[in-house]
């Protein structure tokens, strides 16, 4: 699956509130970008699994490795047209935020073109286990596609 996009701001959700051990959280509203190619495999034969999200003011989190993923086809998306055999992918992976490490999980559908109801989901948490950013809706911008 590959694809990516401007999430609604009404989406982001505030898991912190001003600064944790020096880390500030996001702001409800925070502007929640992301782009991705990933595969439905740990390791992948084709190229390296990527996901970045960005949001807020200069916060970023790119993975390093994916941990775990799941590609399915949900019974209730009527995605068109049909190109793939899955339209949904879940899964988990570990990266850096902000430089630090941290951890990822996420879920991308896939509902057709031209993307506009395709969701994204992730929580992303710092190294400590606090969440710092935690995004579910729908793309304002953007098409999520999942490939053959």
């Amino acid at each position: 699956m590959t694809g990516g996009g401007f999430i609604g701001q009404e989406a982001a959700t505030a898991a912190l509130q001003g600064p944790l051990n020096g880390v500030t959280g996001p702001k409800a509203g925070d502007k929640v970008t992301h782009g991705f190619e990933l595969y439905c495999g740990v390791a992948s034969r084709k190229r390296a699994n990527n996901l970045e999200v960005n949001w807020g003011k200069g916060n970023n989190f790119k993975l390093i490795a994916m941990t775990s993923v799941n590609c399915f086809d949900d019974p209730s998306i009527a995605s068109k047209p049909k190109d793939a055999n899955f339209d949904t992918l879940t899964g988990t992976g570990a990266g850096l935020y902000n430089g630090k490490l941290a951890t990822i999980s996420w879920t991308f559908t896939d509902s057709g073109e031209p993307g506009k109801s395709d969701v994204a989901t992730m929580v992303i948490k710092d190294g400590l286990g606090n969440v710092v950013l935690s995004v579910n809706g729908p793309l304002k911008s953007g098409n999520q596609q999942a490939d053959k």
